[in-house]
């Protein structure tokens, strides 16, 4: 008899957390979200700069407004597009992520938008990976595009601190295969993602 209580008492704890558990309410539509990062630094023969992009962003908002969305080299154009690195970088890729950018977006934000209607928030984003973690707050752009998909966007270009990148696992490696020395202080990134309401 004691037995089955606390089997009952398993099942409906279980059925409990499954059933309170925040689910994604909110989804990156990959194909039309991307990051920009622009680096300027010194290389072999003086000043470099060059655009990079990390593509088929997957991030997900659940229904209290948490916001994760994790990085991959894989996902960036490093692999394919520079110099024919794709040998030696794919050698780097893991599975796991570089890094996981997470924030909170009050859900309301999002549900009290009318179609064509924008607004700009400021949230908290962490920049959390393997060896270091890092918060700032920034103003963030949602848009309303119709009764499903929404434009997430930075109102403006974010400042990443290149000591902090370099903390990245391979981030010294990857450097020097693309060719710089050293780079700037800092490297401006834009958001420009597309959000679908599940």
């Amino acid at each position: 008899m004691r037995d089955r209580f606390w089997k009952m008492l398993g099942v409906a704890g279980v059925t409990l957390a499954m059933t309170t558990q925040a689910h994604a309410a909110w989804q990156l539509v990959p194909a039309n979200s991307e990051i920009k990062a622009h680096v300027a630094g010194e290389g072999q023969r003086g000043p470099m700069e060059r655009t990079y992009h990390v593509s088929d962003l997957a991030g997900t908002i659940n229904d209290d407004g948490q916001f994760e969305m994790p990085l991959r080299l894989e996902q960036t154009d490093l692999l394919g597009k520079q110099g024919g690195l794709s040998g030696l970088l794919s050698g780097l890729s893991s599975d796991s992520a570089m890094v996981t950018l997470s924030t909170k977006v009050n859900p309301d934000w999002l549900s009290n938008l009318q179609p064509g209607d924008s607004t700009t928030r400021n949230v908290t984003l962490t920049a959390s990976g393997h060896h270091f973690e890092r918060s700032e707050e920034i103003p963030l752009t949602l848009e309303r595009l119709d009764q499903r998909y929404y434009h997430l966007a930075f109102a403006e270009p974010i400042s990443v601190d290149t000591q902090q990148l370099m903390k990245l696992d391979n981030a010294q490696t990857v450097l020097s295969l693309l060719g710089y020395k050293r780079l700037n202080n800092s490297i401006p990134i834009e958001l420009d993602a597309r959000l679908i309401r599940q």
